[in-house]
């Protein structure tokens, strides 16, 4: 027996010396983009760039981040000038070569179905690169054969080393040669510095020549006269805004079109966007090409000058025949002085033929008499306090009249209401607020009020919005139950509030913000769902006795979250 136990270690040695060089390899970390870079003959130049980079050296050996590689081929390198690629790695130029390579990077993953609904790229280095992967292209490259997936990101060829723009929005509109009237009246305006600011990030709507060639050329050459100056460094303002807003999706920013998201011009009126049939536009100008990208920020070429507006509210609506009944009946009720005045108001217009049908039509007939009284509580319900968007508003906001009522704004895809009155054209801006028109003369019932309104109503309002996203989800239809979470979100905050810690309320508010998810919807769903549900404990929480009290009168209401 003691012999056999001393011949114990000896046996053992050799067994633990093999399981050390048997063991593994991580699988993961086989299939980094360093590794597959490495193991592809058609990627030996841009090797040389991932191994002698920090963030190349990061893809090599981490498999907890995420990042998607647009990869030049040998032959891609091989279209640079002479040379190009020696001097790149000589060691006077680590500064330049971090800053290719990272022009190759995009600091996520990004499937081939997700790349499908992006415009533009900012890419590691926090340049733009454009993008349109359903036409196969990159900046100025193609996209060739395969993607690749690695345990740590995305590999995608491309045909062409891509160059970081290191121009800025004014030397990008310089360069592109439509655009010489409009870069002069920078250069006179005194506004160069504002286009060529790389310490932040700016949206440029520029006019083409031919956009100015539509003005009158006594009225344009009138601008650049010295008594005008004042005039044009205004209209040049309002066509730059701070911030990138895109016509397309670009991850990490919010683009036009998207709820709350209206930019202001660095004059300080709104940039309204919409987009029709026709196409998109802004203030009415045609968008004809979007989301070039410069060193500071992306262009957007538009087809007509955009001046600031200089009419009041009611002056608009005197200029627009839509609405001379309208008009008649403020002037008679005595709130056309309000609507002139510098208060801010968002006006929902009736037009015309809304007050051809009863009972209003009795109450227009006689609007110089007794029916004023009347005539003044109905366009009161129309006049709303403070300047709100109705083109890219929210799926639901709670607005208050100027007597103080709850009024409903509401969107759902391209359709537009105000306490279920259509909004058939939205945000014409005066320089005191914005107009709308609409179909039909708004009701005006007595809603349930606000202090009566209990927690079991908000309580119940969560279990029907659960109840009824439930089967949304089931069927596979998750972007439709997102955004069916989002507008029932955005109701409870309106309606309910008052119920939840501003905690809770900013941790619903950032679940249901559109944040412009383009694939992965299935997630955004549930964690919609699930913050709904937290909200549904806080909620039974804060009144369980009322719950209860409830609960025992409704036995066969089913119940969430219990």
């Amino acid at each position: 027996m003691k012999n056999t136990l001393k011949r114990l270690p000896i046996v053992l040695a050799p067994l633990i010396v093999l399981s050390g060089d048997l063991r593994a390899a991580d699988p993961a970390e086989a299939k980094t983009i360093g590794r597959i870079v490495r193991e592809r003959p058609d990627l030996s130049n841009f090797l040389q760039l991932l191994e002698k980079t920090e963030v190349g050296s990061q893809l090599s050996e981490r498999t907890n981040i995420r990042r998607t590689i647009f990869a030049p081929t040998d032959a891609a390198f091989a279209k640079l000038p002479k040379d190009s690629l020696k001097t790149l790695l000589a060691p006077r130029n680590d500064d330049r070569l971090e800053e290719v390579f990272g022009f190759h990077v995009l600091n996520r993953s990004v499937p081939p179905f997700g790349l499908e609904k992006y415009a533009a790229l900012q890419m590691a280095t926090g340049q733009f690169l454009s993008i349109n992967y359903q036409k196969g292209i990159i900046g100025d490259g193609k996209f060739i054969g395969e993607s690749i997936p690695c345990s740590n990101g995305m590999i995608y060829l491309v045909d062409r080393v891509l160059t970081p723009n290191t121009d800025d929005l004014f030397q990008r509109l310089q360069k592109d040669g439509r655009f010489k009237i409009f870069t002069k009246a920078i250069t006179a305006s005194r506004q160069g510095k504002l286009f060529q600011n790389m310490h932040g990030l700016y949206t440029t709507f520029a006019p083409t020549d031919e956009a100015f060639g539509k003005l009158p050329k006594e009225f344009v050459d009138s601008l650049f006269l010295p008594e005008n100056n004042e005039r044009l460094e205004d209209i040049i303002k309002h066509h730059i805004v701070e911030g990138v807003r895109a016509a397309g999706k670009i991850p990490g920013y919010f683009s036009l079109g998207v709820s709350d998201v209206t930019p202001v011009s660095a004059f300080g009126q709104q940039i309204n966007f919409k987009v029709n049939g026709d196409g998109a536009t802004v203030d009415g100008a045609k968008v004809i090409e979007a989301d070039l990208p410069c060193a500071n920020g992306i262009i957007h070429v538009i087809d007509s000058v955009i001046p600031p507006v200089e009419s009041g509210l009611l002056d608009l609506l005197r200029e627009d025949e839509r609405f001379t009944t309208l008009v008649s009946l403020l002037d008679a009720t005595g709130l056309s002085l309000a609507v002139a005045s510098s208060t801010e108001y968002t006006i929902f217009a009736p037009v015309n033929e809304a007050w051809t049908k009863e009972p209003y039509a009795s109450l227009v007939r006689d609007s110089g008499g007794d029916a004023r009284e009347a005539l003044y509580g109905i366009l009161a319900r129309h006049v709303i306090t403070g300047k709100h968007v109705s083109e890219n508003c929210r799926p639901f906001s709670k607005l208050r009249t100027i007597h103080g009522a709850p009024i409903y704004l509401t969107r759902s895809g391209v359709d537009r209401r105000i306490s279920n009155a259509t909004i058939t054209d939205t945000d014409i801006e005066g320089f005191n607020g914005l107009i709308n028109a609409i179909d039909t003369v708004i009701p005006d019932p007595m809603e349930l009020p606000e202090g009566d309104i209990s927690t079991v109503d908000a309580i119940e309002f969560v279990q029907e919005t659960l109840a009824k996203a439930s089967p949304i989800y089931g069927k596979g239809e998750y972007e439709a139950c997102w955004r069916y979470y989002t507008a029932r979100g955005y109701e409870f905050l309106s309606k309910y509030r008052q119920f939840l810690a501003s905690s809770a309320a900013s941790e619903l508010e950032g679940a249901i913000r559109d944040d412009q998810p383009v694939f992965q919807f299935a997630s955004e769903a549930w964690a919609s769902r699930n913050t709904f549900r937290k909200v549904l404990r806080v909620l039974e929480q804060r009144e369980d006795r009322i719950l209860d009290s409830y609960l025992m009168q409704s036995r066969e209401k089913k119940r969430f979250g219990r």
